[in-house]
């Protein structure tokens, strides 16, 4: 397994923040709702990114859960990347250790990872591991 500069070498802070765009644009939305203002004002130093974990059924007459808020940096997504890419993982199944392997096998010195191969179910199953330590939805 890559150390984890090895792992920051290659999943630099752009790879991270498209990671985290990927998630919230289709990966992470069936169980994670838009954090409201006092949340995003609540992000803890050291961190960037507010996950909040629930739904939002306002629109539908219904009402706001929340069942955690979390909040994550960039060395919170590596380290759930290094955990996913491990070949002795048993967080994900095949096919999504499948593309992070893949991601590092096709990494270069230039762009690191081949971030393209991390699809929406992919990147919402590495904010889980870096949320929960294991994925819990889905």
């Amino acid at each position: 397994m890559p150390s984890i500069d090895e792992i920051k070498k290659y999943v630099t802070d752009e790879i991270v923040q498209d990671i985290i765009d990927t998630a919230r644009h289709g990966g992470i939305t069936f169980w994670a709702t838009e954090p409201t203002d006092e949340e995003l004002d609540s992000l803890p130093k050291g961190k960037a990114w507010t996950i909040v974990e629930g739904g939002d059924d306002r629109l539908f007459g219904g009402e706001r859960e929340v069942d955690g808020v979390h909040y994550l940096n960039a060395e919170d997504i590596r380290g759930a990347y290094a955990k996913v890419l491990d070949l002795d993982q048993k967080y994900v199944n095949r096919k999504y250790h499948g593309y992070v392997l893949q991601s590092w096998i096709d990494r270069d010195e230039k762009h690191g990872i081949d971030a393209g191969i991390i699809d929406a179910g992919t990147a919402d199953l590495l904010v889980q591991v870096a949320i929960f330590g294991k994925v819990r939805h889905g």
